[in-house]
């Protein structure tokens, strides 16, 4: 049950990082490629979010997975330390 927790911590840890680089996309794009005047302009912007979705995806995950495994009880160590 310990590891199925922990694995839920890393996908909800996933999402929310996906979901922080769809609600940042906006101003990254606006500070590295600026206004769009052309088909250019669309192209880096599009990169910017097929690179950094799946970047902040992984980041996202490793974060929830270390935060689940950090506050997550161990039931055998619980089981030593109380008796």
């Amino acid at each position: 049950m310990r590891k199925l927790k922990i694995f839920i911590c890393a996908i909800v840890g996933a999402f929310c990082g996906a979901l922080l680089m769809y609600l940042l996309l906006p101003a990254i794009c606006d500070y590295f490629v600026g206004p769009i005047y052309g088909d250019d302009q669309m192209s880096a912007n599009a990169s910017i979010f097929f690179i950094g979705t799946p970047v902040m995806f992984i980041i996202g995950a490793i974060v929830g997975w270390f935060l689940g495994w950090k506050y997550i009880k161990h039931p055998r160590r619980d089981r030593v330390m109380q008796g």
